[in-house]
């Protein structure tokens, strides 16, 4: 059985991960993606058919191609779970419903889950490992 998660530590997961949404959706925040996640994360799109990148520098080329190609972002999160807990780590889920509209006129919506793996860290909870599904494929 899972050890129960205290309150305070799921509503910082919960936070994080909500941080990360607003970060995405400023089209700007780089940085604020970035301090989500540990250095070393494993941020893997490969569910959805998008990108597989490793570390900080991995998102941050990641983000700065996302963001030169979008004028418009929405990202609204619900369903919040803890799935697994171990005092100094977690597994965390959501479902999200991403929008998107690129500057060339396209858009993009994805119904699907954020799947997070998270650390305790000197300076908060980060996320270590992050991957998506879709609840509907697009279309």
């Amino acid at each position: 059985p899972m050890t129960a998660c205290p309150i305070e530590d799921r509503l910082a997961l919960e936070d994080l991960t909500i941080a990360y949404a607003h970060a995405v959706d400023s089209l700007s925040d780089i940085d604020g993606i970035c301090a989500c996640f540990t250095q070393d994360v494993d941020y893997d799109l490969t569910g959805i058919g998008m990108a597989h990148v490793a570390g900080h520098a991995g998102v941050r080329e990641f983000f700065a191609g996302v963001f030169a190609a979008n004028s418009h972002h929405a990202h609204y999160l619900s369903n919040f779970t803890v799935t697994a807990f171990a005092g100094d780590t977690a597994s965390v889920r959501c479902y999200v419903i991403g929008m998107g509209r690129g500057h060339d006129g396209s858009s993009i919506l994805v119904n699907g889950r954020y799947y997070f793996d998270a650390v305790r860290t000197t300076a908060g909870w980060r996320f270590a490992r992050y991957t998506m599904d879709f609840l509907m494929p697009p279309g």
